[in-house]
């Protein structure tokens, strides 16, 4: 494991993501994890692993708990030298607030140096595994340059406060020390473990509780969100009974039968004149001919025009059309624009001056 940096502000998390995810799994790979996270319990945390994943005690790592003082000393890191440090090569080094120690305005001891360079070649002479660094700090910007430089993935907790939700937090990841978006390579959500918080204490003596000085960072107490929700659903629901409201009265519309409507004809005073056709072909009306269409609450009609003026609607199903040409089958007898006998203009105008009195 490359050096890593685990940051957030206090209670975010970032103590619970460092245990569960990074000094738990070390234990259950028989690793000795060196930290000076307040309050943790190396027995509960073999007893834990024990218990979840049913590894045998004697194969579990083990915890030793540092002082801030022990960090401090110049001996504390593997240095390339044949002594006894506090850190043993194999060592998982996990360090609380590491700003401390390793700060911008930091006069790093040059052991220190070497660890950061070199942490990797520390190797234990069983195990094979070399040594890791991780790192706790509210913001990596704290760390100094020469510590930022080796710092190959950067984690950042969020506590999901502003949505109410206490018992969830979000772990964002970086490739290097720049928490930019486009070093960003992961995003996940997580839940908190009840049975992780007792393997150490992330307040003093495993007490404090937090306490809201604000409601308004939690954005589902904000009235105009739940207003801005609630409108949003009904606009919703009238839209969608807008749609089945006229797509049903439009199938309801359909007619199931053709109905004929019949203006009242003015009485033609001109005996029809009627001519033998072969019995095997039907004769064009004389009456009736086709003089336009027209469409009428009660949909669209062909409307026919006799000699002497009368007007009548028929239904365009009777017709057919083939262009601008339309001859349809009306009493028997065969219409279109062309058949009838053109009525004279005084029957027109009697027939306009009636349907305009109407």
């Amino acid at each position: 494991m490359p050096i890593n940096a685990y940051t957030g502000l206090m209670g975010s998390g970032k103590s619970f993501e460092c245990v569960s995810s990074v000094i738990v799994p070390a234990i259950a790979k028989g690793r000795r994890v060196v930290t000076n996270v307040d309050g943790i319990d190396g027995e509960a945390i073999r007893a834990f692993v024990h218990e979840r994943q049913g590894i045998e005690l004697e194969k579990l790592g083990s915890v030793v708990h540092c002082q801030n003082d022990d960090v401090f000393k110049e001996d504390f890191l593997p240095y390339g030298q044949p002594v006894d440090t506090f850190c043993c090569p194999g060592d998982l080094v996990c360090i609380d607030e590491a700003w401390r120690f390793w700060g911008t305005d930091s006069k790093i001891h040059t052991n220190h140096r070497i660890f950061f360079r070199e942490h990797r070649h520390y190797v234990h002479p069983d195990t094979k595994v070399s040594c890791d660094l991780v790192l706790m700090v509210q913001d990596i910007g704290d760390l100094h340059r020469i510590l930022k430089a080796v710092v190959e993935l950067s984690f950042r907790t969020t506590k999901a406060k502003s949505l109410g939700l206490n018992k969830v937090y979000r772990v964002e990841m970086w490739e290097g020390w720049k928490q930019t978006i486009k070093a960003r390579v992961a995003v996940q959500i997580k839940k908190y473990d009840k049975d992780v918080f007792p393997l150490y204490s992330s307040y003093t003596g495993g007490k404090g509780n937090e306490v809201t000085v604000d409601d308004r960072q939690n954005i589902l107490k904000n009235p105009k969100l739940w207003a801005m929700a609630v409108g949003t659903i009904l606009c919703g629901v009238v839209s969608v009974y807008g749609v089945m409201h006229f797509f049903g009265n439009k199938g309801d519309a359909r007619p199931t039968s053709v109905k004929t409507t019949v203006i009242p004809q003015i009485p033609n005073t001109t005996p029809a004149v009627t001519s033998p056709t072969p019995s095997s072909h039907r004769a064009f009306s004389d009456d009736w001919r086709a003089a336009g269409s027209i469409t009428i609450p009660q949909g669209k009609f062909i409307v026919l025009v006799s000699s002497s003026g009368a007007l009548r609607y028929e239904h365009p199903s009777v017709f057919k059309f083939a262009g601008q040409a339309v001859i349809g089958d009306v009493d028997g007898a065969k219409v279109t624009a062309f058949s009838g006998i053109p009525p004279t203009r005084t029957a027109i105008a009697g027939q306009i001056k009636t349907e305009i009195s109407k």
